[in-house]
């Protein structure tokens, strides 16, 4: 009785735009969670089911349950920048980076501005890493970053074949 005196009830109403916790979306979290958005929307609410769930209305190539506890909702304000799971962020400067239905990062690249390779490992076990300096769609120069050859896919190799001669020539 005590912890309910400072506690409401949280109620959002049919069509509301919230923001989605990204604490336990697993398919969201790639990599390192450190740099993901911690909400990710906004989505419009289709109904609360009970006191404390909020059932929404979700793209579908998420693929993942649409009803969440309260805890995990907050309401949208417009001046918050947006990102969506499946979507390219629409903050202050659009990213490169955008989700696709098998849970991958798929990256738009303007233009490999250069390449090179690092040594890695220890001692016996060092192996040579292949580098390109990636030029990303929508971001500026200073978004540029090293990326591993892997990270490629095979229909990136005329264009790092390219600045790959373009770095061999100019040494």
């Amino acid at each position: 009785d005590y912890y309910n005196k400072s506690k409401q009830d949280v109620v959002f109403s049919e069509g509301q735009m919230v923001l989605l916790s990204t604490k336990n979306l697993r398919s969201f979290a790639e990599g390192s969670r450190k740099l993901l958005p911690r909400w990710i929307g906004p989505y419009p609410v289709e109904r609360m089911v009970g006191n404390a769930a909020v059932k929404l209305v979700l793209p579908a190539d998420m693929n993942i349950h649409p009803t969440f506890h309260v805890s995990l909702i907050r309401p949208y304000r417009g001046t918050e920048p947006v990102t969506n799971a499946n979507d390219t962020p629409t903050a202050v400067e659009p990213g490169p980076e955008t989700w696709i239905a098998s849970k991958q990062k798929e990256y738009d690249v303007e233009r490999v501005l250069d390449y090179r390779t690092r040594r890695v490992g220890k001692h016996r076990r060092k192996r040579t890493v292949h580098e390109y300096l990636v030029k990303w769609t929508g971001y500026s120069s200073e978004h540029n970053s090293w990326e591993p050859a892997r990270n490629f896919s095979p229909d990136m190799k005329p264009l790092l074949d390219e600045a790959r001669l373009r770095a061999t020539q100019s040494q």
